[in-house]
């Protein structure tokens, strides 16, 4: 049986175009895809009193097939289970000490020990990263124990950026596939979580008592790849969101990570 090559693999023909660089592959502002995913960071740029900045640049993360495999067989097993759409498109916020994606000279991945961005771009989430960095204390990055945190809401992603460069002149966060599931709701911080309670394949964390922002968590290096590098800085003057992007271009998005892109 052959298996079908995924949207995002290297030796996917579709992924073989002359502007791709690396693992990278520049979208055009009038591309599609593009399109839904400024669509996705304008609209859930929720944060009162910060005004949401321009998106300057978009780029497509590749990897080899191989290396989406886990997540591609993690995905079906949930997905068996659950019966359902089991895969959000969501944010996260980290630190870049290099300068990629600013401009079409700075699409290769750098070599510094701590720039958590292309090592996550490179090799994916890692656990055990969250683990060493931010479950020593209780921060808004641990709310819920060692895991890969995640969130529809842009602003909120941003509140994770850091830039070591003092040459950056722009922001960058991960547009990544999560392999939800059924999630655990909660209100209240679990801070000794080390995976999902039972029953259920993640946590979602609801604003209303302990968080002021929606946010996910998984436990399962496998549950999550990034998919799309969003470059962006400076205040969009523009206060309307642009041209409304038709529900039928939605419904492709959404075969795309298996679930609604919303």
């Amino acid at each position: 049986m052959v298996t079908a090559l995924d949207f995002f693999a290297i030796e996917n023909p579709r992924n073989e175009t002359d502007n791709r660089q690396g693992r990278l592959i520049p979208l055009e502002p009038s591309d599609l895809y593009y399109m839904c995913i400024k669509d996705q960071f304008d609209r859930h740029w929720e944060h009162v009193g910060r005004m949401r900045p321009r998106v300057r640049a978009i780029y497509k993360v590749l990897y080899l097939q191989s290396e989406l495999q886990p997540f591609l067989d993690y995905k079906a097993d949930v997905a068996a289970v659950r019966n359902g759409l089991v895969v959000r498109s969501l944010f996260h916020g980290t630190t870049r000490a290099c300068r990629l994606g600013e401009g079409s000279h700075n699409l290769v991945f750098c070599e510094l020990s701590d720039c958590s961005l292309c090592s996550i771009i490179r090799n994916s989430f890692d656990v055990a990263m969250c683990g060493e960095k931010f479950c020593l204390q209780l921060t808004p990055s641990n709310r819920f124990g060692v895991g890969i945190y995640t969130t529809p809401c842009s602003s909120k992603a941003d509140d994770y950026v850091k830039n070591l460069s003092p040459d950056a002149k722009w922001r960058v966060s991960l547009l990544s596939r999560v392999v939800v599931g059924k999630p655990k709701k909660f209100r209240h911080n679990r801070t000794t979580l080390t995976e999902p309670p039972h029953g259920f394949d993640s946590v979602w964390g609801v604003p209303g008592a302990d968080l002021n922002y929606e946010e996910t968590v998984v436990y399962d290096n496998n549950a999550i790849r990034p998919a799309y590098l969003v470059v962006y800085g400076d205040a969009d003057l523009e206060l309307d969101f642009g041209p409304k992007v038709p529900a039928t271009s939605i419904e492709i998005i959404r075969r795309i990570f298996a679930s609604a892109f919303v």
